[in-house]
C-alpha cells in the first residue's frame, strides 16, 4: 500500500492504526481496508464496504470469511431482510493477534510444549471442533499407543478448560453485544404493557432491569451447556462436539497479576511480591474480568463514577461468592517450594535480642570475679555464645516444617494488608483475605502514569502535579506557596504539563461579560482523561514501531526473499555473500530491538486499560 493510505489511516484514529497494521501482517491488505473503513463507518454490508473500498465484492467476502473465523469481524442479520448481513469490527481477534507471541511464550513456560501447541493452533484457526482436532491422532499409530496419545490429548483439552484458557464457541460470540442488546430489550419492551399509573420513565426502567437479568442469563448458558462433559470408561472429559476457541480474558487475567506483582515488588519487596503473586495465582481464574458486557452497551453506563461503582458492586458479589477469598493454604499451593523464605520477616522479638546484643559491646566483654577466685566472662564468650547460636541455627534449620513456612508467608500476607499506604489485601475475616482489585487498579495506573511524569518531565514537574492533584483547582500563586518553587518555575512546569496533556486549564471569569481583563486561569487535573489520552499515546506508538519493522522489511525485500528460497533457507553461511550477511545481521537485530521497544510500549498499554 502507498504512505497516502497510510497517513489517512494515521490521522483516523490510534487504534485504527494499529488494528490495520495488525491485519495487513496477518490476513493482507483487503482485510486491513476492511478493518479501516468498518473502523470509520461503524457497521456496513458487503455492497456497502465495496462501494466505500472500490473492491471486488469476491475478494471482500472471500477477506471476511477469514476475519470472522479469527474472531475479528461481528455479523448481524437484518431483520427486515434476512439476505443482508452487516458487518462490524471485533476487538477480541484482533487484541488476541496482538498478544500472540506473550501469549505462547507464557503457556510454554507455565504448563509446556503440548499446551502451548494446542493454544497455538487455536489462535491460527481461530476456533476448532475438539473431534476433528483429536481425529489426527487416530491414523498410524498401534491401538494402545493410538488410544494413550489422544488421552493425553484430552486430558490437556480438559486442563485448558478448567483453567479457563479455553473457552466454548457460540453463536453469541459472532455477535455483537449490542445488537444482542437491542434486540432483547426491543422484545422486552413490547411484552411490558402501559398503564395509566405507571409512567413512561418507570416502564422503560423495568424493561431495562429484566433485560439486564435475560441477557445475563443467555450469557451465562451458553458458557456453560448441558452436555459439557462425558464420561468414558471411567474418565471425565469434555464433550468432543465442542466447539473452542481462545480466552483473551484469560490472558488479560495474567497480566494484570503481573502487573499487581511487580507493584508489590517496588512497594515492599521481593519475598512479599513471590507471596503477593502467588495469592493472585490462586483466584486468578474467579478474578473479575477486565471489561463487562454492560459496561460495552453504548448508553448503559456512562459516568466514570458510575462505572467505578458498578466495578465496585461486581467484587464485592464476588467476595461474597468466595471467588476473590483465599487462605494460606491457599497460597502454599502456588508458593515456589525452593523459594526460602526463613528469617524473610523481622518481628520486634528478632529486632529487640539484636539490639541488646549489639548495644554496648563494651560491656559484652566485661569479666567479674567469682567466689572461687576464677574470671567470668558477662558477655557469655564468644565461643559460647557461637556455639550456642550455632546449635539453635542447625535446629532451627533441621526442623523447619510446612507450620513454620504458613506462619511466615501469614507475616507476609499482614505485611501485604497493613504494611504501606497500599492496600494490597483485606483481612475479611481471622484467616481469609480478599483482593481489592478495583482500587488496586487505579492505584496501579496512578504509580505509573506519575513515574512516566517523572521520568519525562523531569522532579520538578512531576511535584506540581502532586500539588494539583492534591489541590483539585489551583493557581500558579498557590502552587508555587505548596511546592515552594518560584512562580516562574512553576509557570514553565505547568506551560509544559498542559503541552503534555497532563493537566487542563479552567477559565475563570470574573464579570458577566467574560472581559479577558478581568479573567484568571486554574489549572486541573481529570484522572480519566489524561489516562486516555495516554491509551491513545501508547496504542500510536505501537503501530509506529509495526510500522518501522514493516518499512526497513520492504527496503530489503530483495534480500529476504532469496533468504526465504528452499536452496538457501538453512545454508546462508554457504550461499549469502558477506556483504548480504552482515545486512541480514543488521535486520534481524533492528527487529528484535523493535520488537522489544513494542513489548515494552504494550506492557505499559496493558495497565492503562486495567
Amino acid at each position: 500500500m502507498d504512505e497516502d493510505y497510510y497517513s489517512a489511516v494515521r490521522a483516523q484514529s490510534p487504534k485504527t492504526y494499529l488494528y490495520a497494521l495488525t491485519a495487513e501482517t496477518h490476513l493482507g491488505e483487503v482485510a486491513s481496508v476492511i478493518i479501516t473503513t468498518l473502523l470509520a463507518s461503524g457497521r456496513l454490508n458487503i455492497k456497502q464496504i465495496s462501494v466505500k473500498t472500490k473492491l471486488a465484492i469476491k475478494s471482500i467476502k472471500s477477506a471476511i470469511v477469514s476475519l470472522i473465523q479469527l474472531n475479528c469481524l461481528y455479523y448481524w442479520q437484518d431483520d427486515k431482510n434476512p439476505t443482508i448481513f452487516y458487518y462490524s469490527v471485533n476487538e477480541t481477534g484482533l487484541k488476541t493477534l496482538v498478544y500472540s507471541g506473550d501469549i505462547l511464550n507464557h503457556i510454554t513456560q507455565e504448563y509446556g510444549d503440548e499446551e502451548a501447541e494446542i493454544i497455538q493452533n487455536i489462535i491460527m484457526n481461530g476456533h476448532l471442533k475438539l473431534d476433528d482436532y483429536l481425529r489426527q491422532y487416530d491414523n498410524d499409530l498401534e491401538k494402545s499407543d493410538e488410544a494413550s496419545l489422544r488421552l493425553e490429548k484430552e486430558k490437556i483439552f480438559l486442563k485448558l478448560y478448567n483453567e479457563g484458557w479455553i473457552k466454548i464457541l457460540s453463536l453469541n460470540d459472532f455477535h455483537h453485544i449490542n445488537d444482542i442488546w437491542e434486540k432483547l430489550f426491543d422484545d422486552t419492551l413490547r411484552n411490558t404493557p402501559r398503564s395509566s399509573t405507571t409512567s413512561e420513565v418507570k416502564r422503560l426502567a423495568e424493561a431495562q432491569s429484566v433485560c439486564k437479568e435475560k441477557l445475563m442469563a443467555l450469557l451465562e448458558k451458553t458458557k456453560q451447556p448441558l452436555d459439557l462433559y462425558i464420561t468414558e470408561n471411567g474418565y471425565k472429559k469434555l464433550n468432543p462436539n465442542l466447539v473452542l476457541t481462545f480466552n483473551l480474558t484469560r490472558f488479560q487475567k495474567r497480566s494484570r497479576t503481573v502487573a499487581l506483582t511487580n507493584l508489590a515488588k517496588s512497594r515492599i519487596g521481593l519475598i512479599t511480591s513471590k507471596v503477593y503473586e502467588a495469592a493472585l495465582k490462586s483466584v486468578e481464574n474467579g478474578s473479575p474480568d477486565l471489561s463487562h458486557p454492560f459496561l460495552e452497551i453504548p448508553g448503559l453506563i456512562n459516568n466514570p463514577t458510575d462505572v467505578k461503582d458498578f466495578k465496585d458492586s461486581l467484587e464485592t458479589t464476588l467476595t461474597a461468592e468466595k471467588k476473590i477469598v483465599f487462605t494460606v493454604k491457599d497460597v502454599m499451593r502456588y508458593f515456589p517450594k525452593l523459594l526460602d523464605i526463613k528469617n524473610s520477616v523481622i518481628t520486634e522479638n528478632s529486632k529487640r535480642s539484636f539490639n541488646d546484643i549489639n548495644a554496648n559491646p563494651e560491656t559484652s566483654n566485661k569479666k567479674i570475679k567469682l567466689e572461687n577466685g576464677n574470671a567470668f566472662n558477662t558477655g557469655g564468650g564468644a565461643s559460647g555464645a557461637n556455639t550456642s547460636n550455632s546449635n539453635n541455627h542447625l535446629t532451627a534449620s533441621s526442623f523447619f516444617t510446612d507450620e513454620d513456612r504458613m506462619s511466615i508467608i501469614e507475616q507476609h500476607l499482614r505485611l501485604l494488608a497493613a504494611g504501606t499506604n497500599t492496600q494490597f489485601v483485606h483481612e475479611i475475616s481471622p484467616g481469609r483475605y480478599a483482593i481489592p482489585f478495583v482500587k488496586l487498579s487505579n492505584e496501579l495506573k496512578q504509580f505509573h502514569y506519575e513515574s512516566l511524569v517523572k521520568s519525562t518531565l523531569q522532579d520538578q514537574a512531576f511535584r506540581v502535579l502532586r500539588c494539583i492533584k492534591h489541590l483539585k483547582l489551583a493557581d500558579e500563586k498557590s502552587i508555587a506557596n505548596a511546592v515552594l518553587l518560584k512562580e516562574k518555575t512553576v509557570r514553565n512546569e505547568v506551560y509544559q504539563l498542559i503541552k503534555a496533556n497532563v493537566v487542563e486549564i479552567q477559565e475563570i471569569p470574573r464579570s458577566v461579560d467574560r472581559a479577558a481583563s478581568k479573567t484568571f486561569y486554574l489549572v486541573k487535573y481529570k484522572e480519566y482523561h489524561r489516562f486516555e489520552s495516554l491509551i491513545n499515546c501508547l496504542v500510536y506508538n505501537m503501530a509506529e514501531i509495526v510500522r518501522n519493522i514493516q518499512n526497513f522489511k520492504m527496503e530489503n525485500k530483495i534480500l529476504l526473499d532469496k533468504c526465504n528460497r528452499v536452496d538457501v533457507e538453512g545454508n546462508e553461511d554457504e550461499m549469502l555473500l558477506d556483504s548480504e550477511l552482515k545486512t541480514l545481521h543488521g535486520l534481524q537485530n533492528r527487529e528484535v530491538m523493535n520488537l522489544v521497544r513494542f513489548n515494552r510500549t504494550r506492557s505499559l498499554w496493558d495497565i492503562f486499560t486495567l
